[in-house]
């Protein structure tokens, strides 16, 4: 008898070993696909450090999500936690001090907590709520702008997000100059109107045109809101006369679209399964009417194509200071500036053939957590709501109906593309 079971205990754990290491076979085999789809320019550009910070902000970017609500189940921790959010932030701004670093990493994981709002859901999301959820975020960093930088005032009916974003800004606000933090304001009130086209053109299915989409992309995507972030974390705060001359315009455009594109590229098959139609292979796929593979190649060669663009301007830098006259500290912002452009183009591929938060979720993603209410207290704890429905069994009896009637609807949806999918043939 004894022999047996250690027989079986060994079994279980030879099949458990077996496992763990097919699924580390699963994640290499993934990330060599991902590395593949990325355009050789690309891996061209200089490589560029990594913060030794990186860890601190991973762990620290956890702690902060939890503190404000944006994460409260098991399940959107681990999830976090795989994204390695402060690895990302490490790559991108290398230069960063400890504290930049931390508020780049929270601003980039506030930003993803957003967008999974309107990209993971099964169903997308009704726009003329979701516009009166988004005016009241806006208000928040608003009355820190308007208001000749006072505090920003947390604002009712924004819940996790909203108070995410006061810490945000406030945090922000001590270490932008009121220029700086104006535009930033200002990227951010697109990054909003974005998301919000976004969500209207998913809830008619609608895939937007290929004009429009590098316009609306990086709006939705908030990427300039996040190269703003560069002049803290390691750069210098540009003046009017560099920042929006028409030189440094074509470089800030032109690795935006590198960086979404590639970004696109990384995540067209999750995208395509959560159906969020905001990514340059589908709007090219639908342009063009090609197959998945014509498409795949077209985004390549495009985000090839901005690579140049990006490199033409970066060499007419040197005549933009020349007509400005500019002096050589004016000189050495700028090039830190362009310096931290490019390694954003690299180091957000580097980790995002690695990161967790670009494979495919599950339907009905168990991460998702619901930050944009209906009601007010949509965002209680697990445990309040649990005890308050011991309190009123009737009302958790509705609540569960409703939930029901939420998962039909979406079971209809999935059903209806399908459908459609069949109707236009395969995928070849």
């Amino acid at each position: 008898m004894e022999r047996r079971t250690d027989h079986t205990t060994r079994r279980a754990r030879t099949g458990s070993t077996a496992s763990g290491e097919e699924a580390e076979k699963d994640r290499v085999r993934t990330g060599e696909r991902m590395h593949r789809s990325v355009p050789d320019g690309i891996w061209a550009l200089r490589k560029t450090p990594v913060s030794p910070a990186a860890e601190k902000a991973n762990e620290h970017v956890v702690a902060w999500a939890r503190s404000h609500g944006l994460v409260r189940s098991e399940a959107a921790e681990r999830r976090l936690a795989s994204m390695r959010t402060g690895e990302f932030a490490a790559r991108v701004y290398p230069t960063a001090g400890v504290e930049d670093l931390l508020l780049t990493t929270d601003w980039i994981a506030w930003l993803d907590f957003l967008d999974d709002q309107n990209d993971d859901r099964r169903t997308a999301l009704d726009p003329e709520g979701f516009e009166g959820f988004l005016a009241r975020v806006a208000d928040v960093a608003s009355n820190g702008v308007c208001e000749g930088g006072a505090e920003p005032i947390g604002e009712a009916g924004t819940g996790p997000i909203g108070e995410a974003l006061t810490d945000l800004w406030t945090r922000t606000r001590a270490r932008a100059g009121s220029r700086l933090s104006r535009r930033l304001h200002r990227h951010l009130m697109e990054y909003l109107a974005g998301n919000l086209q976004q969500a209207a053109y998913r809830r008619l299915g609608h895939v937007c045109d290929l004009t429009e989409y590098g316009a609306l992309r990086r709006a939705a995507g908030g990427i300039l809101l996040t190269f703003d972030l560069i002049e803290i974390a390691g750069g210098a705060e540009l003046p009017p006369s560099v920042y929006y001359s028409r030189t440094y315009q074509r470089l800030l455009t032109a690795s935006g679209d590198v960086v979404c594109w590639t970004n696109d590229l990384l995540t067209v098959e999750k995208e395509t399964a959560a159906g969020d139609l905001l990514n340059l292979v589908t709007v090219l796929r639908s342009a063009h009417r090609s197959t998945r593979s014509e498409a795949l190649a077209r985004a390549r060669a495009l985000v090839d194509g901005r690579l140049d663009d990006f490199h033409r301007a970066e060499r007419d830098l040197p005549g933009l200071c020349a007509a400005l006259e500019s002096d050589r500290t004016r000189r050495r912002a700028l090039t830190a500036c362009a310096d931290l452009l490019r390694a954003w183009m690299r180091g957000h591929a580097e980790w995002g053939v690695s990161t967790g938060r670009y494979s495919c979720p599950p339907a009905g993603p168990g991460y998702l957590e619901e930050l944009i209410p209906d009601s007010a207290d949509a965002w209680r704890t697990g445990d309040a709501r649990r005890a308050e429905d011991a309190r009123c069994p009737e009302d958790a009896r509705r609540t569960t109906e409703d939930a029901r009637r939420t998962e039909d609807a979406r079971r209809t949806t999935e059903e209806a593309r399908r459908t459609e999918d069949a109707r236009r043939g395969p995928d070849t």
